[in-house]
């Protein structure tokens, strides 16, 4: 089923038809000698930092999203990447596109297409329900799509792939029919810095009017609100994948949930046999979000919801009261900051998530956990920094003079989020780690 797609507007032809011509050459961005990161590069790493271009001064006032011939220092071709100047990734390169190679309409719609029928092949109904698209992995770097059955959220981690967002939208519209919703984020902040918590993107239904798409699970089904913003409303289907089988494994008794965001962890705890649940938040839109979900699925004689304006408070206040849980879940939110040594990376120049408050909150969190228990922690971390996570938790099972021994470890990479290249040791993933207390 089918419906009519809006035409294209002025900008968007114009841009594809700049994509498509070959009447005047594309600019040409040489790399520098001697990189450190050659190696990489040469191994198919799909990011390009501006302090490794040779002539990075003769691409000024060249639009972002437009399209640049790499070669290295020698003139050796290396690709056709994306450009946006004032980025601290100024190049994303396109896998499998060789320099001076026609970028056209057909190639972006072409990879669209098979991104969306391997999810359709690889997991059959369950495609309904998964990372549809994922970026540099799929061949269109900054373009991510999450499919919420028949609705979409699309989100432009790239100012110029925005200008995909109709063709992003055909293609969405003839895998999946009528959209019955769709959400655009997209990024405005010109240096692509994640500084605001997700304010730099603005959000948009442009399809449907609801602002709340439907995850169904086997045991549960939770609404998720576009409109809390990218960090803490977005639901994450990598991360969700690790989570969701550690609570039918370890969610059983009594279950704490703190920063809930729409109850997931606990309500999944509740339909598979919880005595009793608390969802502790901090966000006053995600606590409702909380109770509308526990009565979505007919839980809320088990289920407390909590909005309180400080967790940690709310965690000690617990301990100090002799309040104990089975199993208790920390979905710490993440929080952006500012580091003057961190030059570049997926988060733009000098911001990127950080750690502080999680040895806090999980110290907390041992407190409140009764003996046999089971506490579970997410991080957002490196790849290469996994044993920050492993340090963390072992420090603060100290404070809390609990001991314990690891269960579970694992990071969130999966078939439909995996890096574009195996040489991205810098990309940051998500780790969740479970620990049976003593």
């Amino acid at each position: 089923m089918c419906c009519r797609l809006k035409p294209w507007d002025s900008v968007t032809r114009k841009w594809l038809r700049n994509m498509v011509t070959r009447a005047a050459p594309r600019p040409v961005a040489q790399l520098k000698e001697e990189l450190p990161r050659q190696l990489l590069l040469d191994m198919g790493h799909p990011w390009i930092y501006d302090d490794e271009v040779q002539n990075i001064s003769q691409l000024n006032g060249v639009a972002a999203g437009t399209l640049v011939d790499i070669s290295g220092h020698n003139g050796r071709p290396m690709g056709v990447g994306i450009l946006n100047r004032q980025a601290s990734i100024v190049l994303r390169r396109m896998e499998g596109v060789a320099s001076g190679t026609e970028v056209t309409q057909e190639l972006l719609s072409a990879r669209l297409k098979s991104a969306f029928a391997q999810r359709q092949r690889r997991h059959g109904e369950g495609a309904a329900y998964c990372r549809a698209f994922n970026g540099d992995q799929d061949g269109l770097p900054g373009v991510l799509v999450d499919r919420f059955g028949s609705s979409a959220v699309v989100t432009f981690e790239v100012v110029g792939s925005v200008k995909l967002e109709l063709l992003v939208q055909e293609e969405l519209t003839r895998w999946i029919g009528k959209l019955k919703q769709l959400t655009v984020h997209r990024m405005t902040a010109k240096k692509e810095k994640w500084a605001q918590e997700g304010s730099e993107f603005t959000t948009s239904i442009t399809r449907g009017d609801a602002s709340k798409v439907r995850v169904v699970e086997p045991l549960a089904s939770f609404d998720v609100d576009v409109l809390q913003g990218l960090v803490p409303g977005h639901w994450n289907y990598s991360l969700e994948a690790l989570r969701a089988p550690l609570a039918q494994a370890f969610g059983a008794g009594t279950v704490l949930d703190a920063w809930a965001q729409c109850g997931q962890w606990g309500l999944r705890c509740a339909a598979a046999g919880a005595q009793e649940v608390v969802l502790l938040e901090d966000s006053l839109g995600l606590a409702k979000l909380c109770r509308e979900n526990a009565a979505l699925n007919g839980l809320e004689e088990k289920v407390t919801v909590l909005h309180r304006g400080d967790l940690h408070s709310e965690l000690r206040n617990m301990a100090e009261s002799g309040i104990r849980f089975n199993c208790v879940s920390l979905n710490v939110r993440i929080r952006f900051e500012r580091y003057l040594k961190h030059q570049r990376g997926q988060f733009g120049r000098w911001y990127k998530p950080s750690l502080k408050g999680y040895e806090r909150a999980i110290t907390l969190g041992a407190m409140v956990t009764s003996r046999n228990g089971y506490l579970v922690v997410s991080f957002l971390l490196p790849l290469t920094t996994e044993y920050w996570a492993l340090c963390l938790v072992q420090g603060a099972l100290e404070k809390a003079s609990r001991v314990g021994s690891i269960v579970y470890c694992s990071s969130g990479a999966s078939e439909d989020t995996a890096m574009a290249s195996s040489t991205m040791d810098e990309y940051w993933s998500h780790i969740v780690i479970a620990v049976h207390l003593a």
